[in-house]
């Protein structure tokens, strides 16, 4: 009897337990599928409210009015349907022209909007902190930056995340502190996340990365040197900084990136270091220094190429060949590339070839 009674009760307990399972999913489902609901309906109402209203001012460019009509539409909001509203202001700050942005950023903050998102970055949900952060960021208003700065020490990381963006958005040089500090500590955020708003700032966060040039950590210098590209045009050394990081690092992936660098920098003369690297012991720092030489139009470089085409890596070689192919392309180097391309008779040079045709 025992023999028979066991197994009986162990069956009953399985399929008690699987039937808890099957309601719990099904329970899941169903509250999902009536959330979605309500987002979707939320989202229609926000947007049929507020659709309008921005379409007037894109025809109008009415900002006064704007400001009127958008004032009693925020206020009558809950806080459920405040969040599907910043992502659409947040969408139509990306959409609207420069000059629209402009009157939209001062229609905002006189709608009281801006303070709301203020308001928004101390909620007590994360996802709602970061959204309103996102929103400010999007938005622009400059004396967002200080609420924004208290986000920075937030304990959540999307919200520190969204914060920094939020502040390379804005592009005020009052973050540059506080941004300069966590990527040289390397800390609130990710260090690309960090290097990617101080160089939307621009020129002011210079300072940042010729500090993280001397530092001890090699990804704070690697970023450093895509910092220093990504605000070349603000700052006039950043050629001759990133030459000599080449010419002078120990590191072999800090070396590659500086070259990397000078590459997205492009001009005319190419460093004499970038040249250099050309022959450099570490394959990764040849590769990037052959492919950033076709971003330079310089004819006296030709030479230093033609022969890495016959470099032992078959990468490099194809960079090599593909940087010769760059360099015929360009107004100064053209004649000098474009007579080495056909003296040349090394497989890279032909293989080259025979891709950028078929390519073209």
């Amino acid at each position: 009897m025992l023999l028979l009674v066991a197994p009986l009760g162990l069956t009953l307990w399985v399929l008690a337990i699987t039937a808890v399972v099957i309601v719990a999913v099904i329970a899941i489902g169903v509250s999902r599928h009536i959330e979605s609901f309500r987002t979707d309906r939320r989202r229609e109402r926000v947007r049929v409210e507020l659709e309008p209203v921005f379409s007037r001012f894109f025809e109008s460019e009415d900002r006064a009015r704007l400001a009127e009509e958008l004032r009693p539409v925020f206020m009558r909001m809950d806080a459920a349907h405040r969040p599907v509203a910043a992502v659409l202001v947040a969408d139509l700050m990306q959409a609207a022209s420069f000059s629209q942005r402009e009157q939209l950023r001062e229609a905002l903050e006189e709608s009281g909007i801006v303070e709301l998102g203020h308001r928004g970055t101390r909620r007590l949900s994360p996802w709602r902190r970061a959204l309103a952060c996102e929103m400010l960021g999007k938005i622009g208003a400059p004396r967002s930056v200080p609420v924004l700065l208290e986000r920075l020490d937030d304990r959540r990381p999307e919200v520190r995340m969204a914060a920094v963006r939020a502040l390379g958005d804005i592009g005020s040089a009052e973050a540059v502190p506080a941004l300069s500090q966590a990527f040289l500590e390397r800390r609130i955020a990710p260090t690309n996340v960090v290097n990617n708003a101080l160089r939307r700032i621009g020129g002011a966060a210079a300072p940042a990365f010729e500090q993280g040039i001397e530092s001890t950590d090699p990804i704070v210098r690697v970023s450093s040197c895509f910092g220093l590209s990504g605000i070349a045009e603000s700052h006039g050394g950043a050629v001759h900084r990133l030459a000599e990081v080449l010419a002078s690092e120990s590191d072999a992936h800090v070396r590659a990136a500086a070259a990397g660098a000078l590459g997205l920098v492009g001009g005319g003369n190419a460093p004499a270091a970038l040249v250099a690297a050309t022959t450099d012991p570490e394959v990764a720092v040849r590769r990037a220094a052959l492919k950033a030489l076709g971003s330079f139009d310089d004819p006296t470089t030709g030479e230093a190429i033609v022969a890495s085409t016959e470099d032992d890596d078959r990468e490099t070689a194809l960079r090599a060949a593909e940087a010769l192919l760059a360099l015929a392309r360009r107004p100064r180097a053209a004649s000098e590339a474009r007579a080495r391309l056909a003296s040349s008779s090394t497989w890279a040079v032909e293989y080259a070839r025979t891709v950028a045709e078929v390519s073209a």
